[in-house]
């Protein structure tokens, strides 16, 4: 009788040990994922859309360009670049505290110039085509409000919305500007073109300040003082790939 209590005392034990290995191992394999493959966030601003609303949130791939100390800017390994048309998430330069997302215009060493709307990248026009079908503007917005005008753009090959205002409205794009993206560094815009602040303000990407690229909304939720309808989730953004 007093062996079978000890046997079920030394079982009891067991269970605990595998318990607290198997939560260990959990909460090791969380960590590694976060720092090293991927990590979640939150959409504050309208400076993405029609491509992020605020209420999105997002997962950032963070080993398309390779791979970083967590927790730091020491880069281990590089495998890749980041390239015209990406969307990213990285430390904002004016304050580190701060994550913006915006999406890649220009890389090192391209010549970037904007004459109002139109858009030049080393010399060649960027073909911009306005959207005027409900049904298009519909699915670009993806249940979202729509207002302004919504472009098509072509960034050497890679197609994505943009927004801009009304013609009537004054905006940001109605601006002229020329730089050449130093090395090591990169040329950040909002898809909402006349309402984002980025590069054309505040300068350029370091490298070492990039977190990611944004690979999908994994959910997107609406305004609202409900906190726990389901009504809140817009189910039409919620798993969509980022383009």
């Amino acid at each position: 009788m007093a062996r079978t209590q000890e046997n079920k005392i030394s079982e009891a034990q067991e269970g605990s040990k595998d318990f607290i290995r198997a939560l260990l191992v959990s909460i090791l394999a969380l960590i590694i994922i976060r720092s090293f493959v991927f990590e979640s966030f939150k959409i504050p601003s309208s400076s993405m859309v029609p491509t992020l609303h605020i209420g999105d949130h997002i997962f950032v791939s963070k080993f398309d360009y390779g791979i970083s100390l967590p927790f730091t800017k020491i880069e281990l390994i590089r495998w890749s670049q980041p390239k015209r048309g990406d969307v990213i998430v990285f430390l904002f330069p004016k304050d580190e505290s701060l994550h913006y997302v915006k999406r890649v215009l220009g890389v090192p060493g391209d010549k970037i110039e904007f004459k109002g709307r139109a858009l030049f990248v080393n010399g060649e026009k960027i073909d911009q085509e306005l959207i005027t079908d409900p049904v298009l503007i519909e699915k670009a917005y993806s249940g979202g409000p729509v207002s302004g005008e919504l472009y098509q753009e072509n960034l050497k090959g890679r197609t994505h919305w943009v927004r801009y205002l009304n013609p009537r409205e004054k905006g940001f794009s109605d601006m002229k500007q020329e730089v050449t993206v130093p090395p090591d560094k990169f040329f950040v815009v909002g898809d909402n073109r006349d309402q984002s602040y980025d590069s054309r303000s505040w300068g350029y990407v370091s490298r070492d300040s990039i977190k990611g690229r944004a690979r999908m909304i994994w959910l997107s939720l609406k305004s609202s003082d409900d906190w726990i309808s389901f009504r809140r989730v817009a189910w039409s953004r919620s798993g969509k790939l980022i383009r």
